[in-house]
């Protein structure tokens, strides 16, 4: 067995288990810091600039803080869980969802990991014609649906290959592609504030609002809490190694909900002032030829770090939930993510994919915060986690409450708002679409699971005085 090999099956059989107290070493600024680095991406930067294309700068801040940090504050308790009993994400959404309820969630967030790594590679993509069409190159190599997408496939295999290889390799990768997202932020804040200036940046007034302000900002508001929502299946892998709930808490809450924003209100504030809603574009806007192939190659590093990221966290939770399949295949589920690199189609519908997150991010967060805080009263049988046909079997593998949950908020989601076609019910202008959604997910579990059904695994874990952890 290779030394590769070996690493995967310890972080797979480290990762499957609960964390131990003591091997528990993340204190709040580790934390804070993996946040960081994780979180700030082309995500960030596109959902800024996508709010500065149809708001001016102090509605953008509005929106972006208002939209991120909401949906942060709302699902964050949720670290709690993880911290308390040391458990996985789809280990420990068995007992909200039932074991089969938890497989399916992990492949609907399989799918939506997909086009967050589409996202990332097309922007690589995008940055390589903007290097080649700097030095004169062939129209095909500089073309949005020729170069863009040989080049985003290019940068798709590299980042599988990495990602294969395993966490040695991803520790010494993301060495490189941490600090160049940071030095892409610090040059945006250097760029947009001596340079340009403060007070002609907020003079400046968006390029493609809706018809009515309303529209406007509820829009931008929900592009936001689709990337606050979005948290939520990553939360478990990193909280569950703190050394406290209160860490767990505070270092997510900080790294997602507040110091994210930093990069998204950047991202707004220079689309304000090159009218593009693409960073690629703003490299070469600021920085010409020197300064701005440096910017991409820049962005091109950090884009390649969050695609190894996230495949490598879509692997090994595949890993953990079917331990017995070959890591090849693990990896191999990633692969899909190459069909939404053939045309720039997917990249240029990201404020759509943003609504989408929004909607079912946020009636799964509803869930699991229902249950977990006021059915369960946080007692959890963690043997029964691990043990399918256990007491999290529920109805045929799936909890009956979070079933009627899920459709019922759907429902909701939908009538007010169609992320798809950018269909928006007068409701929608006055409260948005994903935070409603989270309270109506979240009241209508609690109820279906303590009134409705009465099941009895919600009724021993509310009488429960204690339960056993694991360390």
């Amino acid at each position: 067995m290779s030394s590769n090999t070996r690493a995967i099956e310890r972080e797979v059989q480290f990762g499957f288990l609960p964390a131990k107290k003591t091997e528990r070493e993340f204190r709040f600024w580790d934390f804070l810091f993996i946040q960081i680095g994780f979180g700030i991406a082309a995500w960030c930067f596109l959902v800024g600039g996508y709010t500065g294309l149809v708001l001016n700068a102090q509605d953008s801040i509005v929106a972006i803080l208002f939209g991120n940090a909401f949906p942060v504050f709302l699902i964050m308790p949720i670290a709690i869980y993880f911290a308390r009993y040391g458990v996985e994400t789809f280990i420990g959404f068995r007992s909200a969802l039932g074991y089969l309820g938890s497989d399916a969630f992990f492949i609907l967030f399989s799918i939506l990991n997909l086009g967050w790594i589409s996202i990332s590679c097309f922007m690589i993509g995008e940055s390589a014609i903007k290097i080649i069409g700097l030095v004169n190159g062939n129209e095909f190599w500089t073309s949005r649906n020729g170069g863009a997408p040989v080049f985003s496939l290019i940068a798709f295999a590299f980042s599988l290959f990495i990602a294969f290889k395993g966490p040695n390799a991803i520790k010494w990768f993301t060495r490189i592609g941490v600090p160049s997202i940071m030095l892409i932020l610090i040059g945006l804040i250097i760029i947009i504030f001596i340079k340009e200036g403060f007070d002609k940046v907020f003079q400046l007034q968006p390029k493609q609002p809706y018809d009515t302000f309303a529209r406007t900002m509820a829009t931008a508001i929900e592009w936001n809490v689709g990337l606050g929502f979005s948290w939520l299946p990553y939360l478990g892998a990193s909280s569950r190694l703190t050394v406290s709930e209160k860490v767990a808490y505070s270092g997510g809450f900080w790294g997602f909900g507040v110091l994210l924003n930093v990069a998204a209100i950047m991202g707004a504030l220079t689309a304000l002032l090159v009218g593009s809603t693409d960073p690629t574009d703003w490299m070469i806007s600021f920085g010409g030829t020197g300064w701005g192939v440096l910017g991409l190659l820049l962005l091109i590093l950090a884009n390649t770090t969050s695609a190894v990221v996230l495949m490598y966290s879509q692997a090994l939770s595949f890993k953990t939930l079917f331990p017995s399949k070959k890591w090849g295949w693990a990896i191999a589920t990633t692969i899909p993510a190459g069909f939404l690199m053939l045309s720039p189609d997917f990249y240029d519908a990201y404020s759509k994919f943003l609504a989408f997150i929004s909607f079912i991010m946020a009636v799964y967060s509803g869930i699991v915060i229902a249950d977990y805080f006021f059915v369960k009263k946080q007692k959890i049988n963690v043997r029964d986690l691990y043990r399918r046909g256990g007491v999290y079997q529920y109805w045929k593998g799936f909890n009956p409450a979070s079933l009627v949950s899920f459709i019922v908020a759907t429902v909701f989601y939908w009538t007010v708002y169609n992320p798809i076609k950018d269909e928006a019910s007068t409701l929608f202008t006055y409260i948005s679409a994903g935070i409603p959604t989270f309270f109506v997910a979240l009241f209508v579990h609690y109820l279906a699971a303590k009134y409705i059904f009465k099941l009895d695994q919600d009724v021993e874990s509310a009488q429960q005085s204690g339960v056993t952890q694991h360390g």
